[in-house]
């Protein structure tokens, strides 16, 4: 089998270990492209895969770009990775979310990958969970949702001390709040008429520090929402319908509570992880077969909701 019939998983690190292991576990024959030669020979000791060092411009000039590949590396990185895939006539990519630093970025990916006739999907992988998948077929089962909350409150302290660049820190509603948003607008359908409002600011990122706001889904769904990134808190959503509350805090496990009981209930799960981050054997399947890919949203989808949602959300103006 020869380099274009493998998958390529450009990255050799914590991402890129555990896309490592889901693709061995599908059988899913790949070759691993990292960068410099200590963090290839790391790849290699703990997986026991061979990665080739030098990038992929290096791997590019040895041999002819692959029809897929799963691109897992550093945010500032995607954008540059992306465009030499796509110029190497590679057309079938999955970008690690966010897809790129910010709008801007997004919007010269998505162009690209039109003129090209790209498909890049942005591998928001909690759309996979069991849990979520969970709540989505109770909601189908009861009728719809009607009302939503969720909180998108980050841990400010321990994101300074890791030492992200100021324009990965600047947009971080992208870069990881957007994990539990698109979640929360996959269960509940996108925002049809909100208003979304900033307030404070903190050093790390200064054009905001608590985020509220809320509206009406085009499906009908009144929902809410808050973030705190300067008070304890964290990641949740809790999604209504009109007999049964669906409640993801955390978004791994799923507690249900019925109409007229304040007992919760916990479903059991029927998602066999074995060891893999939760929701990532299922999307890259769906990336590589095409089976459920409806969920995993493309490039051209993931620009729209930039535009329409996580801007306004972060209270960004739109990009030139």
């Amino acid at each position: 089998m020869n380099m274009r019939e493998r998958v390529w998983l450009v990255g050799a690190g914590r991402m890129g270990l555990s896309y490592a292991k889901v693709l061995t576990t599908l059988g899913t024959p790949f070759i691993v492209i990292g960068r410099g030669d200590a963090s290839a020979r790391a790849f290699k000791q703990e997986t026991g895969v061979e990665c080739r060092p030098g990038g992929v411009a290096a791997a590019l000039k040895a041999a002819d770009a692959p029809s897929s590949a799963i691109v897992a590396i550093d945010i500032p990185e995607l954008e540059a990775v992306a465009e030499q895939l796509m110029h190497a006539n590679c057309r079938h990519i999955l970008l690690e979310k966010p897809g790129g630093t910010d709008e801007a970025t997004l919007a010269r990916i998505s162009a690209m990958a039109l003129e090209t006739g790209t498909d890049i999907r942005v591998a928001y992988n909690r759309r996979f969970y069991e849990s979520v998948r969970q709540a989505r077929a109770g909601l189908q089962e009861d009728g719809g949702a009607v009302s939503m909350t969720f909180s998108f409150t980050e841990s400010a302290d321990a994101i300074v001390k890791i030492g992200y660049p100021q324009e990965v820190l600047d947009n971080w509603l992208l870069a990881n709040s957007t994990h539990v948003i698109d979640t929360a607008f996959h269960l509940a359908g996108e925002p049809r008429e909100w208003t979304p409002r900033v307030y404070g600011s903190l050093s790390w990122h200064p054009s905001a520090a608590r985020f509220q706001g809320g509206g009406m889904t085009r499906d009908g769904v009144m929902f809410s929402y808050s973030a705190d990134w300067d008070a304890p808190g964290g990641w949740a959503v809790e999604i209504a319908s009109r007999t049964r509350r669906f409640i993801l805090k955390p978004m791994e496990r799923l507690a249900v509570q019925q109409r007229g009981s304040f007992a919760m209930e916990f479903p059991e799960s029927a998602d066999a992880t074995d060891g893999h981050k939760p929701g990532l054997l299922r999307m890259t399947r769906a990336f590589l077969t095409g089976e459920d890919a409806a969920d995993l949203p493309d490039i051209h989808d993931h620009l729209s909701r930039t535009r329409a949602i996580y801007g306004p959300m972060a209270g960004k103006p739109p990009a030139a």
